[in-house]
Formats: structure tokens, C-alpha cells, sequence
């Protein structure tokens, strides 16, 4: 780069540092009007306003030299900044249009400082060139972030579910498959001295075992009715009619259009809400169970209430054990939220809101 064009590009670059804080200011304003989760939090817009003033002096950097510069360290930061925005529901497609809101004002900046100068197109070239590598290296950088947090988050649900599928065997399965086994060996004892009570002990046994077959195929319909299913109040019907006992009244409904839901996340919903009902089949107690599942084109609202013996939230115990927290991971996954509330001898109300404009993106 020859001295005069050097110097030129000195000269370009001190005048778009001045202008950083304009340029950072209607930044700030677009990305509040088109990028609202970025708005909601403090924190977020600190760290969305810190890159922005980062890649601002990569550009600034690169305008002085003649070439394109890149701050390294501050990866670390764009890193930072993905994990902070993942557990907050903040999507890279937030981060993009962030980009883009940057992209644009900076280069209008950029532009109108270097307007009249000589050798202004090689210079706008550059900066243009140090733009882009700047935002999309944070971009890739903040996005294999949110990426790494929502593996991280699958990997703790499926964990959940396996645990919750042993503690099912070992309550439905377990507890009959016990009484089998005593009552064989107490019939052992029997067989050449007792034949009355080695028959009562079979009989108990046999019983037992046809309990613990039915058990056995209970919990294999429930792991079918995770993998697959035609639709979501079908499925949910179907695990009413396999789980539901006793002289409760079951009241279930699903309104809506079923195609407005993504695949995966109506096989998300069905599972919370079935552990909403089995928590009130076992342990609510109740004479009266309802639940609803209303699907809109932008969100669904799903709710189970009982009124069974309920529950006081604040104890620090639950009806469900560790289905509460399942539930609320699956909601707050799809970037929802869930609701309790229960007080004893009141009834138990869980309510999930979904939205499906921010899934579908």
C-alpha cells in the first residue's frame, strides 16, 4: 500500500472511529425494534452492544492497515455470548438479524465517511470485506455455542426419561414380580406337607404374575406410544385408556389444527402432558381429572387439572418426583413456559404455553 493511499485510509479510519458511538446508537434502536428477545434482558443487549463495538474496531483496524484484521480474543467472547443467550431462548436466527441490523448501519457509515476520498473503493472494499468476516466469525463461533447447550440439554432429558422408565419398572414391574417370587418359595415349603396352602401360594403367584405381565406390556405401550404415534389427542386417548383405574372421571380434548405443530414438537407436547395425567392417575387421588390442549397457528396452551389431594409447591416436594422437572426442560426447550399450581386438598393445575411462530423459525 503506497504512502498516499496509507495515509488516505489513516485519515478514513480516525473519522469512522469518531462516528463509533453514532453508528453503535442507531444500532442499538434497530435491533430493540427488530430483534425483541435481544431487548429483553440487560444482559444480552450489553453483550450484543460489546460485539458490535468489537467488530466496529475490526473494521476500523482493517480501513487503517489496508487489510483485513481480525481480533482473535475476542472469539472467546462470542463463545460467551452464544452460552449466555442459549439458556434464555435466544435463537441464532436472533443473532443474524442482529448482524444484518449491524451489517448495514456500520457500512452506511462507512460509506458516507469515505465518500469523496480518493481511492474510496478500495477502502469501502476492504472495510466491507473486514464486516463480514468480523460478524460471521462470531455468528459460527456464538451459534456452535447454542448448539453445544442444547445437546447438552437433550442429553440431560433423555437421561431423565431413562431414569424415569427405571423407577416405572421397578414400581409396576418390581412390586408383583417380588410377590411371585415370595409366595413360589413359600409354596416350596408347602408342596409335601400343606397342599391347601400350596395351592393358595400358586394361585397368589400366579395371580401376581399375571400382574406383573400386564405391567410389563404397560410400560411397553408407554415406550411405543413415545416413539410413534398417528396424532397427538389419539395418542393421548390411548394412554388415558392404558393408565387410568379406579372410579375417576377422565375428561380429555384436544382442539385445533394438529399440522400447525411441527413433528417434534408435537412429540414433545404429548409427552409433557402425559406426565402431567400420569402424575394425577398415581398420585393425585382424585375423582375428577381434565385436561385440554388448545392449538392456535401461534401457539398451544395445554392444561391437566385434578381435584385430587394436591400438593404445596413451595415444600420442596412434588407429586411427580422427577416429572416436574422433565415437563418444565421439554416447555422451556421449545421456548415456553410452564405453570404450577397446587395447594392440598385443593387439586393440582399444570398449564404449558408453547409458542409455534418461534419454533417454526
Amino acid at each position: 500500500m503506497d504512502p498516499s493511499a496509507l495515509a488516505t485510509g489513516f485519515a478514513i479510519a480516525s473519522a469512522f472511529e469518531a462516528r463509533h458511538d453514532t453508528v453503535l446508537d442507531v444500532f442499538r434502536k434497530r435491533i430493540l425494534e427488530a430483534c425483541g428477545p435481544l431487548g429483553l434482558e440487560d444482559a444480552l443487549l450489553h453483550q450484543a452492544m460489546t460485539q458490535a463495538r468489537q467488530v466496529l474496531a475490526d473494521v476500523t483496524a482493517s480501513i487503517r492497515t489496508g487489510q483485513v484484521q481480525l481480533n482473535e480474543t475476542a472469539i472467546v467472547l462470542a463463545w460467551q455470548t452464544g452460552a449466555a443467550g442459549a439458556p434464555s431462548n435466544l435463537h441464532p436466527v436472533d443473532s443474524v438479524r442482529a448482524a444484518a441490523e449491524l451489517f448495514e448501519t456500520a457500512l452506511d457509515a462507512v460509506i458516507e465517511t469515505a465518500a469523496g476520498q480518493p481511492d474510496a473503493t478500495c477502502i469501502i472494499r476492504t472495510a466491507t470485506q473486514a464486516l463480514q468476516r468480523s460478524v460471521m466469525t462470531r455468528i459460527r463461533w456464538a451459534s456452535e455455542a447454542y448448539i453445544a447447550f442444547l445437546l447438552d440439554r437433550v442429553h440431560e432429558v433423555q437421561l431423565a426419561e431413562r431414569r424415569r422408565t427405571a423407577r416405572e419398572l421397578h414400581d409396576r414391574v418390581g412390586g408383583p414380580a417380588s410377590v411371585v417370587t415370595r409366595n413360589l418359595e413359600l409354596a416350596r415349603t408347602y408342596v409335601e406337607n400343606d397342599l391347601d396352602k400350596f395351592r393358595d401360594k400358586i394361585d397368589i403367584a400366579h395371580q401376581a404374575g399375571v400382574q406383573t405381565l400386564d405391567a410389563v406390556r404397560g410400560v411397553a405401550s408407554d415406550l411405543r406410544l413415545e416413539s410413534r404415534f398417528d396424532n397427538l389427542e389419539q395418542a393421548l386417548h390411548n394412554f388415558v385408556e392404558a393408565m387410568a383405574e379406579g372410579n375417576a372421571t377422565i375428561d380429555l380434548s384436544v382442539s385445533g389444527d394438529e399440522s400447525w405443530i411441527p413433528a417434534e414438537v408435537l412429540a414433545e407436547v404429548f409427552l409433557v402432558i402425559r406426565e402431567a395425567l400420569r402424575n394425577a392417575f398415581c398420585h393425585s387421588e382424585a375423582n375428577t381429572v381434565v385436561s385440554r390442549v388448545d392449538i392456535a397457528p401461534h401457539e398451544i396452551r395445554a392444561w391437566v387439572s385434578d381435584d385430587g389431594v394436591g400438593f404445596d409447591p413451595d415444600s420442596g416436594g412434588s407429586t411427580g418426583g422427577g416429572g416436574l422437572a422433565s415437563m418444565r426442560e421439554r416447555v422451556e426447550l421449545l421456548g415456553g413456559k410452564l405453570l404450577l399450581d397446587s395447594r392440598p386438598g385443593l387439586g393440582t393445575r399444570i398449564e404449558a404455553f408453547i409458542p409455534l411462530a418461534r419454533t417454526a423459525e
